[in-house]
């Protein structure tokens, strides 16, 4: 390439870059070029087959077997016979299962404060709807990390303040830039008709029907706005009319389809929203509060998509008598029929959306979502309601949501069935990019024969793995003679392996030393029946050794080797309560008909 060729084509990145994030929810051509980089430019391939996996393609579509390739991020063959294109970079699953991404249907970030002094904007500093938050975010590699832990691959980012708050966006939880980050810029318009915790009573508005007649008197004075620039661009002798952001981004929220999220604190809120909703002809969403069962039949009516938290309540106290008597029976009843709450909601027909919205850091999203399984929901379901429901309703399942042809390559690879309750997370896939959640190790478990270099055998090892936990004995190894009783077995301590290496120490004294003894041995291939390394006594001296493991002994659990965790048995999955619930919910509530 000629040097004009190559400054052209810098000039032509440069100019594109400046376009940001496209209107699809890609990142911009050359955006990563538009900004210089310090040193040498990186540029590895990306161009992986993912092969002899189980693949989950989409809630109730599995491949038993099959392979899957991506190249640049993007899914261009799966299948249960897919020819491996030359150049790929083979990934064996052998024993695995991937499921696509999950997504976050809901979070919240805060956003600088404004006031109506800063720009054309509304008086009221609690009505903010030009608010984006595709401006503002920024990723956090903390919280991304702890997210791909969790299976998250996409979530909704919300502002978190105000009565009409602003416009949320959809964000990946990889480690790209900004602008390839943002999968789609404008989401919805996100709503909380009533006023924030703590607001001062000489503040207007400082309470609940305040904030709807100030929401409300804001939407009509859009419909105003809009009409009276109809007016002055058709007749320019009118008066022309004072420019108002806020209220030119209302007016494109009134009958156009747009998404606009509407917090419901409690049941009633969500019925408070839908009447909102029909007075301006709101395409409504509603931000659960995990309490829909007690007006199930109402909210089933509305036929509005529902985003459900996961945050159950804890048991009550009722550890002594005093305790005992300060619950009440409608927290006792919350605490029970919270968890069946997402199944209630799919079984009356209404479309849910899964959040780890208000779930404690402490409490992984999947534990929560195996809960609500455990109490009656589907998983097929509880797959949809965190791939294709948000997908679908969120405008981008074109690339996300299942692992077909043409979509991002977002998914995470499992040793089991999502939902079953020992299955882990081991890598997560965000656009191609694989993230190593569990690090992957050898399979160490059974017997090994060490044999030292002189040929004789040295020492008789057993390893067993369950979980994440890894024990083990050793003892003198060889055939005992017939008169000499059988070596003790000695604990192994301090086990670990890392990669294809194991290393542990024993107490040395059932060997002839005083002390204790090191053992390193090095797997010569993955997953192979042979290793060798060396034994260091107390002394100092060393000795090199081969160690085989013994044919048919036992598999480790765990880890490697073990039987992949199955799903949750009909048995121990609870049926959603057909019976009719008491309303109100409570002592003195009467059974609903």
């Amino acid at each position: 390439m000629s040097l004009w060729r190559f400054l052209l084509a810098i000039a032509a990145c440069g100019y594109l870059g400046f376009q940001g994030v496209d209107e699809s929810g890609g990142s911009a051509a050359c955006a990563d070029d538009t900004r210089p980089v310090a040193g040498l430019r990186t540029n590895t391939p990306a161009f992986y087959a993912v092969t002899d996996v189980r693949i989950v393609v989409a809630p109730g579509e599995v491949l038993e077997r099959g392979s899957l390739v991506i190249r640049d991020g993007v899914i261009i063959a799966v299948g249960a016979k897919v020819k491996i294109p030359a150049g790929a970079r083979v990934v064996s699953k052998s024993g695995r299962t991937i499921f696509p991404g999950l997504m976050d249907g809901f979070s919240e970030i805060k956003l600088p404060p404004r006031t109506p002094s800063q720009g054309a904007y509304h008086w009221n500093s609690l009505i903010r709807p030009e608010v984006r938050v595709a401006d503002h975010y920024q990723p956090n590699s903390s919280l991304n990390k702890s997210l791909r832990a969790q299976g998250i691959t996409v979530r909704l980012v919300a502002p978190a303040d105000g009565i009409l708050k602003g416009r949320s966006a959809l964000v990946t939880t990889g480690d790209a830039p900004v602008a390839a980050a943002i999968v789609q810029p404008d989401v919805a318009l996100h709503a909380r008709l009533t006023v924030p915790f703590g607001r001062g009573r000489n503040a207007y508005p400082n309470s609940p029907m305040g904030a709807v007649a100030l929401a409300r008197q804001t939407m009509l004075d859009a419909d105003w706005y809009a009409r009276a620039w109809s007016a002055f661009r058709a007749k320019r002798s009118l008066p022309r009319p004072d420019r108002n952001v806020s209220l030119e981004v209302l007016r494109a929220f009134m009958g156009s389809g747009k998404l606009v999220v509407i917090d419901a604190p409690n049941e009633l809120y969500s019925l408070r929203a839908e009447r909102f909703a029909q007075e301006f002809s709101l395409n409504l969403v509603i931000r659960g509060s995990g309490r829909e069962y007690r007006r199930l039949q109402a909210i089933r009516d509305l036929g509005r998509p529902v985003i459900v938290p996961l945050n159950f309540p804890k048991p009550p106290n009722v550890g002594t008598v005093e305790a005992a008597l300060n619950v009440s029976l409608e927290n006792m009843l919350h605490w029970e029929l919270a968890p069946e709450n997402p199944a209630r909601l799919v079984r009356a027909g209404v479309p849910i959306l899964l959040s780890r919205d208000g779930l404690p850091e402490s409490i992984p999203l999947l534990d929560a979502v195996r809960k609500a399984v455990r109490h009656g929901l589907a998983p097929d379901a509880a797959l949809a309601a965190m791939t294709t429901t948000p997908a679908e309703l969120f405008g981008v399942a074109d690339r996300v949501g299942t692992l077909r042809v043409g979509k991002r390559a977002h998914f995470l690879v499992t040793d089991g069935d999502l939902f079953a309750e020992q299955t882990k997370i081991l890598e997560t896939w965000v656009d191609g990019k694989p993230y190593e959640n569990v690090r992957a190790v050898a399979d160490v478990g059974g017997r090994w024969q060490l044999v030292a270099s002189d040929g004789e055998p040295s020492l008789s090892i057993s390893v067993s793995v369950t979980g994440r936990t890894l024990s083990g004995t050793v003892q003198r190894g060889g055939k005992p003679e017939p008169a000499q009783p059988a070596a003790e077995a000695v604990p192994l301590a301090r086990i670990s392996v890392r990669g294809n290496r194991l290393s542990a120490v024993f107490d040395a004294g059932s060997f002839g030393h005083q002390g204790f003894a090191q053992l390193t041995l090095v797997l010569l291939k993955q997953d192979t029946w042979i290793a060798r390394g060396q034994l260091i006594w107390p002394s100092g001296d060393r000795e090199e050794v081969t160690a085989t493991r013994t044919p048919g002994a036992p598999p480790a659990r765990g880890v490697t080797g073990e039987t992949p965790p199955q799903p949750i048995s009909p048995q121990k999955q609870r049926k959603a309560v057909a019976e009719p619930l008491r309303f109100p919910l409570g002592a003195f509530g009467i059974l609903e008909r």
